[in-house]
């Protein structure tokens, strides 16, 4: 399929919708294949900015509706939590970040993906959502991933774009179970990190790139 859209040259694009688009910033769902005989496909949400040309600078994959259910049911949470301003060191988050409060989706000995709510960027207060997916490299947590939700106005305009390109109607998007207060919400945990590390070089070659 034949797209602008400024993706890596390997990923077959199936379809897409803007989330916005202006002559600075892009946001997009888009999902793709990686092999066009190949009827698995994913769907991300892409945030470009335009340097000269459209550079990615944050790529949140939905990997399973499953995946999408149980992130959904964390977000809606944490818009809704009034917890005061937190130590963001439970998560290894930019320390120019105030955290509110967060939960781990899942974690392993190579991987951590969390959600959490932003209370204060710097010096400037806000109620942020963040979507993360690390990865362990040397020691050290590595950002792979990330997603951000301005606000809840935003979150409920795009959760519905994601949908709309999952192919997902309203009671498909219920999350069946969530667990409350600040414990993991597991989901389809063990599926996302075998499916992660079975994927890991793919992801090190794609969300390493500019243009992915």
């Amino acid at each position: 399929m034949t797209t602008e859209l400024p993706v890596h040259d390997s990923l077959y694009v199936t379809g897409s919708e803007d989330i916005y688009r202006n002559g600075e910033w892009w946001k997009s769902v888009v999902r793709y294949q990686f092999d066009p005989d190949d009827d698995h496909s994913e769907v991300a949400v892409y945030l470009w900015h335009n340097d000269d040309g459209w550079t990615r600078k944050n790529k949140y994959v939905v990997k399973t509706t499953d995946a999408w259910v149980t992130d959904k049911a964390i977000i809606d949470q944490l818009f809704s939590t009034t917890a005061e301003s937190q130590s963001n060191g439970e998560f290894p988050t930019s320390d120019y970040y105030s955290l509110a409060a967060g939960k781990t989706v899942f974690r392993s000995d190579g991987w951590w993906k969390a959600i959490v709510k932003i209370a204060q960027k710097g010096s400037y207060e806000t109620e942020e959502v963040m979507v993360y997916l690390w990865q362990q490299v040397d020691g050290d947590w590595r950002r792979r991933q990330k997603y951000t939700i301005k606000s809840e106005g935003s979150w409920q305009d795009e959760s519905e774009i994601i949908e709309s390109v999952l192919g997902l109607d309203a009671q498909q998007s219920e999350p069946q179970s969530a667990t409350t207060g600040t414990a993991t919400v597991t989901g389809d945990s063990e599926s996302q990190i075998e499916e992660i590390e079975q994927l890991s070089r793919a992801l090190d070659a794609h969300l390493s790139e500019n243009r992915t």
